[in-house]
């Protein structure tokens, strides 16, 4: 998971996907299935039919072979999102009627699993013994879980155990090393816990009756083997193996040879060993990969840099947890002792360096009253005496890097981890932001601590419950905490008791652990002006929170802005997980409202709020001038201040809105439901919305915004608003073929713009045609258009003219009149090129093919759809190049080059799937099925059929005619 790019995968708990540091998006847990079993076959291929037997067995479904090759297509789009604009792709690659997944070596954990236990074998041959340990326990740390977590299937089922079994056989040879490196201690509890889960297991017993012996528990030794006897016995009537025999009558006789071989000691330290680690967590668990990569910096000896590690992350992340563990997994590296110390960094009176160095030196023998009375002298003699020694220094919980630079050792034989809740700059560093668990360590940590049984019983009340603590190790441990006190209390009565946002931090406590009182130990040490600004930073219920939005909450210049918000990252208060965007952890964000309820006036809230909504309308006037250049909707968008993202380009306003989506819309749900008296610039924000909205087709996401804005602004009696809201919210339901709310809302939104807004009601009425035309009205449909465009020219709106002249030439194109289709594109075409509007253009482009397709010009129609992918490619317009890809499918098959035609409908269904165009998806199924009937997969053809005919029910598209086609076809190749 280096951020260079490369690729990285798991099975060894759930499956999933890096590239770089960025996490692959993989889909299904079928699609995913699919990944596993081309991953578990390494360099082999996997026929179709072994994979599709790999993830239905012997009875599939009929439309399992299709099923599997999208499942493969789309992770080929996942591995090599470039792979169509190249040589195709050289990662997923075709052999023959198989598949074949080329990875570099290294790439997936089951093979660096193998190669530890490779290295280990051959250390352990070498005499190594420590290194052979090291080994084995960083391959059983790769373990995340079950391996194959949330996939099903034969192959992966079966895998699964293959995979549990190697696991288990890994930990008895680990085990074995403990037995021989004389850690009996450790084994026991290991043991204790691995012969309860596999009672009948004779290796785990041998193991487990040396171990105790080992530890001078012989009686308990024996008793292993009279219940290994007994179990065996009663269960598979047979007698325990010889070898156990053996043992139980070498432990009678008190054979020294089961005592682990006396090395020879090293040379003894000069002075005192201090050993001053605190116990490691017993249920410490998930950070496997981060406890391996410190371990390894702090063991690593390379030239005279001394080997540092520093961990920040907010208070509660587990901080300390994991240093102390690491700690303890290194600590025979470091024979001279291991120094540890809280520095409460966090409190209002953190340690001085003086008077830790003083507690050092006495750690290390030097006398009180050689310490020296001067920090600097003290430093000097603690590196002196640290000069020859391998001591491990453990620094928690630091307050920054002048309380801990004076404690770091001068020389490379000792090494040091520190953690804070500050992000550090100390000399020579490695550096981590620790964040919360991911929800299958947080699942981990919780079935740990209150048992299996629990967890599986209400695994969905758990996954809740874990997700309302925003996956925070500490609010993990704390509600486990509470289940284990009361037994009796169910997963779902916790959940209820946190569902309450304004009460869930005063549940988060049990006994010493409370997460309040956490996080305001840093809280309580900003000054006002920082407090204020972690307290705004609150305010949207958004994942991350960009620069520039944040500057318009706090009502700073960004470069001001910025740097305040570094400071309180440098608390830990907030995390930046990119440049230029912030993040609160949900807990904390919950923590800073309690305190904005606490000090701040609702009307400064408001004020901040609409600073945050004058800067997004800025912003959306800003990219409506470059997707519809000279669309005098803009007029409408007037924002208070000329603050907001300025695009030079489309392209640029399509890129800032994918980015920003989330939270822009999670910012306009948030105003129209807590600031009703901001509804009319809300609603602005949401017209100013709508070309973004169409390049990237996020209809679905605007259907309920919409109607909440709408239903704030009826309520307020802002008509013109009302009108706003209500023209989104019905093409947004138009363009998810929701027809009859879309026909009551556009009816409701034309007469609410009668009366206000002519720029509106023109744009309404494009909306109450299209829905006509997309309800069987089509003489209805141009109507509507034609008073559309009437309105339009005299408003003097070309850019609107020249979208609506090109509805005109779609219904045209239904309807048959090819020629005057021709006309309205034409004109459509002129205008769009003398706007400078992109999007247009490619749009009449498309038409003019569709019109030379229908008049079978085939090779014209390819020449126009060839141009208009090729401004879409340029462009990024995503919803057209679906509807392109759909075309060119048709296109193929009415040439006869079936083979092609399948394969463009086949990118077409995932382009589609890709951004939700239900239509477009309907199209393509349905040209797939008829190219598969072509090429003989009837079983297959039909499925695709079905599937189409249902779409096309289910968007409510004109054209019956088209389900009545296919169930025609359907019933056709069914009869033969």
């Amino acid at each position: 998971m280096d951020p260079d790019g490369s690729l990285f995968f798991t099975v060894l708990g759930p499956v999933r996907g890096w590239r770089g540091s960025s996490e692959l998006s993989l889909g299904s847990p079928q699609q995913r299935a699919a990944l596993a079993i081309l991953l578990l076959h390494g360099d082999q291929p996997v026929d179709i039919e072994e994979l599709v037997l790999g993830l239905w067995g012997e009875n599939p479904p009929k439309a399992a072979v299709g099923a599997a090759r999208t499942y493969v297509s789309r992770l080929r789009t996942a591995l090599e999102p470039e792979h169509r604009d190249g040589d195709g792709p050289r990662l997923l690659v075709s052999v023959g009627t198989s598949y074949l997944l080329r990875l570099p070596k290294g790439a997936l954990d089951v093979d660096l699993v193998e190669q530890d236990i490779a290295a280990a074998a051959v250390a352990r041959g070498d005499g190594d013994l420590h290194r052979a340990h090291e080994l084995l326990g960083q391959a059983e740390r790769r373990w995340q879980g079950t391996a194959l977590t949330g996939v099903t299937g034969p192959y992966t089922d079966n895998a699964r155990d293959r995979l549990a079994q190697r696991q288990l056989a890994l930990v008895e040879q680990r085990i074995e090393l403990d037995l021989e490196l004389g850690e009996a201690a450790s084994a026991v509890a290991d043991l204790t816990r691995l012969t309860t889960e596999h009672p009948l297991r004779e290796n785990l017993r041998e193991l487990q009756m040396r171990a105790l012996y080992q530890s001078g528990r012989q009686a308990e030794a024996l008793a292993v083997f009279a219940d290994i006897r007994h179990v065996l016995a009663s269960e598979l009537g047979v007698a325990p193996d010889q070898r156990l025999h053996d043992l139980q009558q070498r432990i009678l006789r008190g054979d020294p040879a089961l005592l682990p071989e006396q090395r020879p000691a090293e040379a003894a330290p000069a002075g005192p060993v201090p050993t001053q680690l605190p116990a490691d967590t017993a249920d410490f668990t998930g950070r496997g990969d981060l406890v391996e990569s410190i371990a390894g910096v702090l063991t690593e000896r390379q030239g005279q840099a001394v080997p540092v590690y520093a961990v920040s992350g907010i208070g509660g992340a587990g901080k300390t947890a994991l240093a102390v563990r690491v700690a303890h997994s290194v600590r025979g590296r470091f024979p001279d002792g291991q120094l540890y110390i809280d520095l409460a960094g966090a409190s209002s009176q953190p340690l001085s360096p003086f008077e830790v160095l003083g507690y050092f030196l006495r750690s290390l023998g030097v006398a009180e009253k050689a310490l020296p009375v001067d920090q600097a002298g003290r430093s000097a003699l603690y590196r002196t005496v640290l000069a020859d020694r391998h001591v491990l220094i453990v620094l928690d919980n630091a307050h920054d890097a002048g309380q801990v630079v004076p404690l770091l050792p001068g020389y490379p034989g000792c090494s040091t981890i520190i953690t804070s809740r500050a992000r550090l700059s100390v000399p020579t560093a490695a550096t981590i932001e620790l964040d919360a668990f991911d929800p299958a360590e947080a699942l981990r940590l919780l079935t740990t601590i209150v048992g299996e049984d629990k967890v599986l019983a209400e695994a969905a009340a758990a996954g809740e419950l874990l997700a309302s603590c925003g996956h925070l190790p500490l609010a993990v441990r704390v509600i486990a905490g509470q289940l284990v006190a009361r037994p009796d209390m169910l997963i779902a009565d916790v959940l209820r008791l946190l569902s309450d946002e304004r009460l869930r931090l005063s549940r988060l406590h049990s006994g010493e652990l409370d997460v309040r009182a956490t996080f305001r130990l840093g809280y309580d040490q900003l000054d006002p002006q920082l407090a204020r600004a972690f307290r705004l930073l609150s305010l949207p219920d958004a994942e991350t929170v960009p620069l520039a939005a944040a500057a318009a909450l706090l009502g700073l210049h960004p470069d001001d802005a910025e740097d305040e918000i570094d400071q309180l990252i440098d608390t830990g208060l907030v995390q930046t997980p990119r440049s230029g965007r912030y993040r609160l952890h949900d807990l904390l964000r919950l923590f800073a409202r309690e305190r904005s309820t606490e000090q701040d006036a609702p009307a400064d809230l408001t004020e901040a709020t609409h600073r945050l909504l004058d800067f997004l309308l800025a912003t959306a006037r800003n990219a409506y001038l470059a997707v519809r250049p000279g669309n005098r909707i803009v007029e409408l968008l007037q924002p208070l201040t000329d603050v907001g993202v300025r695009f030079s380009t489309a392209a640029e306003a399509d890129a800032w809105f994918r980015q920003e989506r989330e939270f822009v819309l999670s910012v306009l749900r948030q105003a129209a439901q807590r600031h009703p008296e901001l509804i009319g610039i809300t609603s602005d924000v949401l017209l100013g919305l709508d070309p973004l909205m169409e390049r990237s087709f996020a209809w679905q996401q605007c259907i309920g915004l919409a109607r909440l804005i709408a239903s704030t602004a009826r309520q307020a009696g802002l008509r013109e608003a009302e009108a706003a809201a209500r023209y989104m919210l019905s093409g947004a339901l138009w363009q998810m073929g929701e027809l009859d709310p879309a026909m009551e809302e556009i009816e409701i939104a034309v007469e609410r713009a009668c009366r206000v807004n002519p720029l509106v009601l023109a744009e309404s009425l494009v909306v109450q045609g299209l829905v006509a035309g997309d309800s069987a009205m089509p003489e209805e449909e141009i109507r509507l258009l034609r008073l559309a465009l009437e309105l339009q020219r005299q408003t003097g709106n070309r850019s609107a003219e020249a979208n609506n002249l090109g509805n005109l030439t779609a219904v045209c194109l239904q309807l048959g009149q090819t020629r005057e289709a021709y006309e309205h594109s034409r004109k459509a075409l002129a205008l769009y090129r003398e706007l400078g509007d992109v999007m247009g253009e490619a749009h009449a482009m498309l038409h003019n093919g569709v019109a030379a397709h229908q008049l079978g010009r085939l090779d014209e129609a390819e020449r126009h759809y060839r141009e208009a992918l090729a401004l879409t490619d340029v462009h990024g317009l995503a919803h057209m190049r679906a509807a392109l890809l759909s075309y060119f499918a048709r296109l193929h098959l009415d040439r006869g080059d079936v083979a092609t035609a399948a394969a463009a409908a086949d990118e077409a269904i995932v382009a589609c799937v890709e951004i939700g165009y239900s239509r477009g998806q309907a199209h393509a199924l349905a040209t797939l099925g008829r190219a598969l009937e072509h090429l003989g997969e009837v079983d297959h053809a039909v499925a695709c059929l079905r599937a189409a005919a249902d779409l096309f029910g289910r968007v409510g598209v004109v054209g019956s005619e088209d389900i009545h086609t296919i169930n025609e076809e359907i019933a056709r190749i069914t009869r033969t």
